[in-house]
């Protein structure tokens, strides 16, 4: 039986998907949601209360996740969601159909908690599920991991610095910085150790 790591999912690490559900006139439901690799048959996601695809996930206990890198699919999710004649089904789920691979969820776990940050108080769910069944669909599937692109980033504002003013510079600086706290947040071992290296060149730029 296959598990996450036969998708290219690592323990601790959080990818980009796009996660399908469906509310309870069965109308098929798409959003981006970062999904925490738990275990190799595990994950956690967590949503924000009153979307709906934190009311179709409470009411059902059942969602999909797409693993995909199609950019216009992430922008349709993100601004409502796809065409159905976008959607297949899945037993008694949606999928993406255009997706690499997906994987169907069970909930076994729902902790609503309130997070205080910038932007002030809001409440999220906290939601565990056992992976059911993988479905791998492309010959190469790759999950997202924001950071890899985050250090390339980085290091398109490091090499930039080079022929940049002193005021552009400085304003690079703090982009890299940006950039460092992404990797440190949903990158692995190997990302950190990269932004480590970019953070040595630039402090070694500054002295």
């Amino acid at each position: 039986m296959r598990n996450l790591q036969s998708i290219g999912m690592e323990k601790g690490l959080l990818y980009e998907t796009i996660i399908t559900t469906q509310d309870a006139n069965r109308k098929p439901n798409a959003a981006p949601i970062g999904v925490i690799c738990r275990g190799v048959n595990e994950v956690v996601i967590y949503l924000h209360e009153g979307s709906q695809t934190s009311r179709n996930i409470k009411a059902n206990r059942r969602f999909i996740v797409n693993i995909l890198k199609d950019p216009l699919r992430f922008v349709e999710s993100t601004l409502g969601t796809p065409p159905l004649n976008h959607f297949d089904q899945y037993r008694d789920d949606f999928y993406l159909k255009d997706t690499d691979a997906f994987f169907s969820a069970t909930v076994k776990d729902i902790k609503d908690i309130v997070k205080k940050d910038d932007l002030g108080p809001s409440k999220l769910s906290i939601i565990t599920a056992e992976v059911d069944d993988i479905k791998i669909k492309r010959d190469q599937v790759e999950p997202l991991n924001r950071a890899i692109f985050a250090i390339l980033e980085a290091l398109i504002y490091l090499s930039r610095m080079e022929i940049a003013d002193k005021d552009t510079a400085t304003i690079y600086s703090g982009k890299i910085r940006d950039m460092s706290r992404i990797v440190s947040r949903v990158g692995g071992s190997e990302h950190k150790k990269a932004m480590n290296t970019i953070l040595e060149a630039l402090e070694n730029r500054d002295e």
